[in-house]
């Protein structure tokens, strides 16, 4: 028998568990049953709530398989990390008591938890968080801020000197609209474009990504801020007067959501990715993490937006009793016919133009050609993203006028969208131009940073659409993604046919891995379906992969680079190019 503790940690906001704060653990094991495991749990975690005198909430439990399980309890904001310390220590007796060994020392574990139940406490905290539900605002709370209300109607004090509830100006507190923006692929480009929305209709949009944060145009910081983290971090901004949230996977999984409540959310698509972390063992686990920006929805009664394409999410509805607006590609999607038969709102594209419905009103908002970023509708994927938003952007009350005005102007280019299918033209370098004086010197250049099968299956597709000479691909991986799913994406890449193929090795993304690995792995899987060696290539950097492949392209040529890191510096090389 085995019994591992695969992590354990806390929730500061709305979770796949519940929509208070709380702590949840994640196992596996072998030898023994998930309902053995599970309720000798249930009564050590019991024990150990009623020794340090914790009200026994409901447990939540999540059985993933017949050999893995998540088992979560709601705690006070002030106390998760010590319901996280009792959490693992109710975990440790579990093992224990299925391995045949005594628990010892009970009534010690009890008093050391209670010493640090004491010195979290927070009595202050707690009243404001009671006072700011009865006024119906947000509460925003980590180790060094609390906040009250959101954005513009926000203000914020030192957590070590928390203000009384009785000498606050309640009346001077609000919250501002906030959009929840989660999938598998597109969350960036469907954020970037909101927006943009929200731009043109003269407000300040508070947005948050996997690249960075960013007030108005003035970007606040680069890196991933898709967590709770991030969410605090934009809507403390006193000019932001919209909230643009994109909420990852691994955010609300780790921490919970930033936000207790939204006005309308979106899903994207879903598919399998980092399976195997933090208790999602399949994709029909990754949807229902997904949908955790439902909670949100559930306490504002706002609509949650979902891509009919996607039978995962489609699926998933079947349970649902909550508003919803369908989007897709397919115009006799049977998902937006039925939702039209009970009034429900709808999303689609018909013969190249976008329509929005609402009970018996059909609503022209443009031509899919007017959208840049589709690249004339080749952009298969980046017009269910222009759907998506649209969708969103209605069920937040913006109008045809102001959806359709941002999304002509939004260019999906490097200013505006970088590294999601941006889409160039570059003179050929002088070494590699015709005599011809009259041919036209230039080779097209596809980027998007995708990092899976199923976004770079969209690309791929795009780039089927788009007439080459001929075609060549820089293609970068993560090294936590595993052997199978290295080979699936070099076999969807290879479907276009490259005429050169190089691997840069992405040093600070082994993850575990040993130089060389990867490439070896790509090459592999390259030479098995008939490409030769002098068309492959491997490089130390991102960068040089890059210069590489250019050093190869002629008139009419399209480069591919997807999976890169070290996106300022290409993008700069690039832009030299045009000098």
């Amino acid at each position: 028998m085995e019994l591992t503790l695969e992590s354990c940690r806390h929730l500061t906001g709305p979770s796949l568990y519940f929509h208070l704060p709380g702590t949840v653990l994640d196992v596996s094991f072998s030898g023994i049953t998930v309902e053995e495991v599970v309720t000798c749990w249930q009564v050590e975690v019991n024990k150990l709530r009623t020794a340090v005198g914790w009200q026994r909430t409901q447990l939540h439990i999540r059985k993933t398989s017949s050999c893995a399980a998540s088992m979560a309890f709601e705690a006070p904001l002030d106390a998760v990390l010590s319901a996280t310390e009792l959490n693992t220590t109710a975990w440790k007796h579990t093992v224990n008591r299925l391995s045949g060994e005594d628990v010892e020392g009970f009534a010690k574990v009890v008093a050391k938890l209670k010493v640090k139940i004491k010195l979290e406490s927070d009595p202050a905290l707690l009243k404001l968080i009671e006072t700011a539900r009865e006024h119906d605002i947000q509460l925003l709370y980590d180790d060094e801020v609390l906040t009250l209300g959101l954005g513009t109607g926000s203000q914020s004090w030192s957590a070590a000197q928390l203000p009384l509830p009785e000498d606050l100006d309640w009346k001077g507190l609000y919250d501002v609209p906030v959009a929840l923006i989660t999938g598998t692929n597109g969350k960036s480009t469907t954020g970037r474009m909101l927006a943009a929305i929200v731009r043109a209709a003269g407000k300040i949009p508070g947005l948050t990504s996997t690249d960075g944060i960013q007030v108005g145009d003035e970007i606040l910081d680069v890196g991933d801020y898709s967590g709770p983290g991030g969410a605090r971090a934009i809507l403390r901004d006193k000019r932001v007067d919209f909230g643009v949230l994109e909420s990852a996977r691994g955010g609300m999984l780790r921490r919970g959501l930033g936000v207790t409540k939204a006005q309308a959310g979106i899903i994207t698509n879903v598919a399998e990715e980092h399976l195997g972390e933090y208790g999602v063992w399949s994709l029909d686990d990754l949807i229902a993490v997904k949908f955790t920006i439902l909670r949100p929805l559930e306490e504002s009664g706002g609509t949650l937006v979902l891509n009919a394409d996607d039978t995962g999410l489609v699926e998933y509805a079947n349970n649902l009793k909550h508003p919803l607006c369908w989007f897709s590609l397919d115009t006799d999607s049977s998902i937006l016919r039925d939702h039209r038969k009970i009034g429900g709102p709808v999303c689609y594209a018909d013969q190249g133009k976008i329509y929005y419905q609402q009970q018996n009103s059909v609503q022209f908002i443009l031509n899919v050609n007017e959208i840049p970023i589709t690249l004339n509708g080749a952009a298969r994927y980046n017009t269910a993203n222009a759907l998506g938003v649209i969708a969103l952007a209605k069920n937040l009350g913006f109008s045809n006028k102001i959806i359709a005005t941002a999304l002509r102007k939004f260019k999906g280019d490097l200013q505006d969208n970088p590294g999601r299918g941006n889409y160039l033209t570059l003179p050929i370098p002088q070494l590699n131009r015709s005599q011809n004086s009259t041919a036209e010197q230039t080779f097209q250049v596809l980027i998007d940073f995708a990092h899976n099968e199923h976004g770079l299956s969209a690309v791929c597709d795009t780039l089927t659409n788009l007439q080459a000479k001929r075609r060549l691909v820089v293609a970068g991986h993560v090294g936590s993604h595993s052997d199978k799913e290295i080979r699936e994406m070099t076999r969807v890449v290879a479907q276009i046919k490259p005429e050169y193929f190089f691997v840069p090795e992405m040093q600070e993304y082994l993850r575990g891995r040993h130089s060389g690995e990867i490439s070896k792995l790509v090459f592999d899987e390259l030479l098995q379906l008939g490409f030769t060696v002098e068309k492959l290539g491997t490089t130390e950097t991102c960068l040089e992969a890059v210069q590489l492949a250019i050093e190869k392209v002629q008139a009419g040529d399209l480069l591919l680079l997807v999976g890169l890191d070290e996106r300022k510096e290409i993008i700069a090389y690039l832009e030299d190019l045009k000098k």
